[in-house]
């Protein structure tokens, strides 16, 4: 079990358990989340995806964390970094999914920031990188503010489809 929060001005990023179940199926359901991740996540997606995390905290010590609003104690989405591979090359990736009602405030953002700050202070990465679907352009633009850039392209075969995705990177000596 990893003990850990990362704070910033109005998150708390912590590890995500069973009881996160009902926020994480509203989450994984918003309409923009179906947009870029195609069909709807059933019951059972949600619980590997929880199991998924937790294996990865297990693992690597890190993964996507459920991202909670300080004062009101709402879950407002999810954002991590994850060991991944991103064109046949493992990586470090940062992800950031939002609930519907969160979109557009500026979460995403604030989460990555502190997860980029986390990769390269604390873990001592190298580097970190993401990979985007092409429309989705709120993404893209979220990979732009935190200073990443555009470095490739890969197709990620997801529930058995194609996908394009392009691959941002930012370098720890390119940071802030």
């Amino acid at each position: 079990e990893i003990n850990m929060e990362i704070k910033t001005k109005r998150l708390i990023l912590r590890p995500i358990v069973p009881e996160d179940f009902d926020a994480l199926m509203e989450i994984m359901n918003g309409r923009r989340v179906r947009e870029v991740w195609g069909p709807a996540f059933a019951p059972e997606d949600v619980t590997q995806w929880i199991e998924k995390r937790r294996k990865g905290y297990a693992e690597n010590g890190m993964d996507y964390l459920l991202a909670v609003n300080r004062e009101t104690g709402e879950p407002v989405g999810q954002a991590g970094l994850l060991e991944e591979e991103m064109d046949g090359k493992p990586v470090w990736g940062i992800g950031w999914i939002l609930g519907e009602k969160h979109q557009g405030k500026g979460y995403a953002t604030e989460s990555a920031n502190a997860l980029i700050e986390y990769a390269f202070t604390v873990m001592g990465l190298p580097e970190i990188c993401c990979d985007i679907r092409p429309e989705n352009e709120k993404s893209q633009a979220v990979a732009a503010r935190l200073g990443m850039e555009k470095c490739g392209q890969f197709v990620k075969i997801y529930r058995g489809v194609e996908m394009p995705h392009d691959i941002f990177r930012l370098k720890r000596e390119n940071w802030k």
